[in-house]
């Protein structure tokens, strides 16, 4: 009583005070105990042991300090709290002597009572606290009054401090999942925190943290007291949240303090920052909200206006993933993205205003378009939502109506502020990522990520992979000098980001940008064999809006093209990464070249590159329109005798031959033939090539006697120019061996291979997968023959061959097996000869050489 009442009583005492609505006396000598007077005696006689008889004087009947402190306790809580008292209903016993006992009381009845409330019970001063059982009837009247006393005062709540500028916007809707993840995570206890229950929620502006918060809020605000909100924009926005926080806690402030001081020295931000830190066990639990804390840096240097205090929780809202540092000690993690379909077709929905339900499945699958456009991105949807809800017409019109509108005025209907007052944070899709590029722009100008982004937002595909990038850093010197007539530099930050060094890409600068966007939320990294990154398609939108003065259709299409002429060049590149680069393949039409300032002869580079990366890819169509083009304007422009056009006039028949369209390749091959003899002569290695070229259209067609006439006249220009060992040469009398064996010329084709063999084995070396093609088609001629022993002889060397050198498994070792078998049941017929010989001739001679020759 004393502590609750006294002018100098402690800080916990003055709590206990500020906080207390009922009080319950169990025998409590408000007046005195008589008891007092023996109690003393025996205190002196114990004084020696450390016993103080001064005590038991104050609770002398009547005194004056026991009326003094009754006298207290009466003015400060007569009126404000329940007072209950208990008093002893018999005697306590002090002596028993045979038949004579002493009993007395130790605290009288008139010494017990206090106000109104007085209840007595059956026991002795020592059986007050000491009870039998939970059954005992003395403490199952304790226990009930204890009970009716708290149940009226439970529900008086303290008065709710709540300072929360939003609510979650009308058409807010659940996204459960987050919504329980949030829950768990601020459960979460981290003892070494200066915040023990923390969390941050990051991830791409305009996602819904801040709704999500919101809505945290809305379901929790029980349990939190008081419920603050800062606004971590800008420095500004802190300290305006700061002084509303101290208004709402009613915290005297010196206004004449708050002149002229940096923030963390503001008295408000000091007042509120002291209040919570200072909340103790008996308070309610604290929650603060810090809003778009997406300058992590700035937040990093302030870190002292991070509030801290053992009843305490916070929520961190940031674009950045890196605001887990802002709490020290550590917290919670929660990365935020877009959407679910369902998710956002139901917050979509809410804005239509349907009578019906369900829903009508055409209205469905038009919700479905829409918010797929909109990449699922909660902001985006939530504003197409309000904009289409506000037609005023049918909201299957609307629906309709607005995706016709969208694919003709997406840029204005992103960028309409109309709506951007139902979102808490009153942005646009265009205004929702503009801070963040300009800080990440200014804050890294080495680096600049922000162009960065611009630049990746131009690559057509999905995924921009590292390996494109690698490729277009090794081929990017070669590509400037083919393509332009003048000098282009590229900008700094591009030059950096494909930096190379010792013939090796120096990936540095392009990983800190990655590394920064990916912070932000602004890419995504993809992981997998072909690694790189993606971005959202409204992000995409918004940074191919960046400096839109850029040339950046030039920087992207250089640096597609480099890639692509690595590609090709790379003795050891992977054949797989051809079906992701020909998605990146920009425009490659006339005007548009024309139009990026490419003269003449870097149209031709560039569809000689691409066409080739496209005949590789068996895209024979996309391949011959580029091949064409090449070919008319080459003709128009530089001649038809030129050597561009008439290597264009040689891949287009290349093509034509890989349709089986045999009359146009024909026609081809032989116009050009014609315009080489003419003006490089007969000779002349292009020449042969071309020759070589067309006797090979004729062999595919089976039109084998002018594919013999053609491949006789090569042989023996090919000996008299390069000698009887050249590689071309010994490819010749290869496919002329094979000619005579298509027409069943056996003796002719095996002379022929028995001379070409010798020569290979010579040459090439008995291993050469050149030598065992021939080795095993005389093979099938000495089978063909009837010569079974020679046959099988051979055969069986070509095979363990082809097991030491490409392995059992091997395609080709596979095929000589199974050969080999049939060949010693001799149950082959003329068809498997045939099949086999097209196989082993064309499959490893002819189709390579056409693929060689596109080059």
């Amino acid at each position: 009583m004393e502590a609750l009442s006294s002018r100098n009583a402690s800080r916990s005492s003055t709590d206990i005070a500020e906080y207390a609505k009922a009080v319950l006396f169990l025998v409590t000598p408000h007046r005195g105990s008589s008891f007092s007077t023996w109690g003393g005696i025996a205190a002196r006689v114990l004084r020696p042991l450390g016993s103080n008889p001064l005590l038991l004087r104050e609770l002398t009947y009547d005194s004056v300090a026991l009326l003094d402190i009754q006298e207290e306790f009466e003015t400060a809580f007569s009126n404000k709290l329940q007072v209950i008292n208990f008093f002893e209903r018999r005697k306590t016993r002090l002596l028993k002597l045979w038949f004579v006992q002493w009993e007395a009381f130790c605290v009288t009845e008139q010494s017990a009572k206090y106000g109104s409330m007085n209840i007595g019970l059956d026991v002795d001063h020592y059986g007050l606290n000491k009870f039998k059982s939970a059954t005992d009837d003395k403490y199952i009247l304790v226990r009930n009054q204890l009970l009716d006393t708290i149940k009226p005062i439970s529900p008086q709540k303290q008065k709710r401090l709540y300072n929360v500028p939003h609510d979650t916007v009308e058409s807010y809707t659940e996204r459960q999942a987050l919504s329980t993840a949030v829950a768990e995570k601020l459960r979460v206890q981290h003892p070494k925190a200066r915040v023990q229950y923390a969390l941050t929620i990051y991830g791409l502006g305009g996602s819904g943290k801040t709704q999500l918060a919101l809505k945290y809020i809305e379901d929790h605000k029980n349990e939190y007291n008081p419920i603050l909100w800062i606004d971590g924009n800008d420095q500004e926005s802190v300290l305006s949240s700061f002084e509303r926080c101290a208004s709402e806690l009613q915290l005297q402030i010196d206004a004449s303090r708050a002149q002229n001081t940096n923030l963390a020295d503001s008295p408000h931000v000091r007042a509120v920052l002291k209040w919570l830190r200072h909340r103790k066990q008996t308070d309610d639990r604290w929650l603060v909200v810090i809003d778009n804390a997406d300058d992590v840096k700035w937040w990093i240097g302030n870190v002292v206006l991070i509030p801290e205090g053992d009843q305490g929780s916070i929520i961190i809202t940031s674009q950045d993933s890196h605001s887990r540092k802002l709490v020290r000690g550590g917290c919670e993690e929660l990365s935020i993205g877009t959407m679910k379909v369902e998710e956002a077709r139901a917050l979509l929905i809410q804005h239509l205003r349907l009578d019906s339900d369900p829903v009508p499945e055409d209205v469905v699958q038009d919700c479905d378009k829409i918010v797929e456009l909109l990449g699922c991105l909660a902001l985006a949807v939530d504003l197409a939502g309000a904009y289409i809800g506000d037609d005023g017409t049918d909201p299957k019109q609307a629906l309709r109506q607005y995706l016709v509108d969208y694919t003709k005025h997406q840029d204005d209907l992103l960028q309409s502020e109309d709506f951007c007052g139902s979102s808490a944070s009153n942005k646009t899709v265009w205004t929702v990522w503009n801070t963040t590029l300009e800080r990440i722009e200014t804050r890294y100008a080495n680096l600049r990520p922000g162009s960065v982004l611009a630049f990746l937002a131009r690559f057509q595909g999905v995924v921009v992979q590292d390996e494109l990038l690698r490729l277009a850093s090794l081929g990017m010197s070669t590509v400037l000098k083919e393509l332009y007539d003048t000098a282009v530099e590229l900008p700094c930050w591009l030059d950096k980001a494909l930096t190379v060094e010792e013939q090796q890409w120096d990936q540095y600068c392009y990983r800190e940008s990655r590394r920064i966007l990916v912070r932000y939320g602004l890419l995504q990294r993809i992981e997998g064999y072909w690694p790189g990154v993606s971005m959202h398609g409204l992000v995409q939108w918004r940074a191919r809006k960046y400096k839109e003065k850029q040339p950046w259709e030039k920087w992207h299409h250089t640096t597609v093209l480099a890639a692509f002429v690595t590609h090709l060049l790379e003795e050891k590149a992977e054949t797989y990464f051809s079906r992701d680069l020909v998605v990146h393949i920009p425009a490659l039409d006339e005007a548009y070249l024309s139009n990026m300032q490419v003269g003449n002869m870097g149209k031709f580079f560039i569809w000689q590159i691409v066409s080739k990366m496209l005949y590789d890819k068996r895209s024979w169509t996309e391949a011959e329109d580029l091949q064409v083009q090449w070919m008319e304007i080459g003709q128009r422009a530089l001649g038809k005798e030129h050597p561009s056009t008439i290597a264009s006039m040689t891949h287009l028949a290349l093509t034509y031959q890989s349709q089986s369209r045999w009359k146009e390749a024909e026609e081809l091959f032989a116009k050009v033939i014609k315009i080489q003899k003419r003006v490089l002569r007969e000779e002349h290695l292009d020449t042969l090539t071309s020759i070589h070229k067309l006797a090979i259209t004729y062999w595919l067609q089976e039109r084998l006697t002018e594919a013999e006439e053609l491949f006789v006249e090569l042989i023996e220009i090919r000996k008299r120019v390069l000698g009887e060992e050249h590689v071309d040469t010994l490819t010749s009398m290869h496919l002329l061996a094979s000619t005579y064996y298509g027409q069943s010329w056996w003796k002719e084709a095996e002379e022929l291979f028995v001379q070409l063999i010798e020569i290979r084995k010579r040459v090439l070396g008995e291993e050469h997968v050149d030598t065992l093609a021939s080795m095993h088609i005389l093979a099938s001629t000495y089978w063909n023959q009837g010569r079974w022993k020679e046959a099988e002889e051979l055969e069986l060397q070509v095979l363990e061959i082809r097991k030491r050198v490409l392995g059992k498994t091997h395609t080709t070792t596979l095929s000589s097996m199974h050969n080999l078998t049939i060949s010693h049941s001799c149950l082959r017929t003329k068809a498997d000869f045939a099949d086999e010989w097209r196989r082993e001739v064309y499959g490893t001679e002819v189709q390579d050489d056409s693929a060689t020759s596109a080059h």
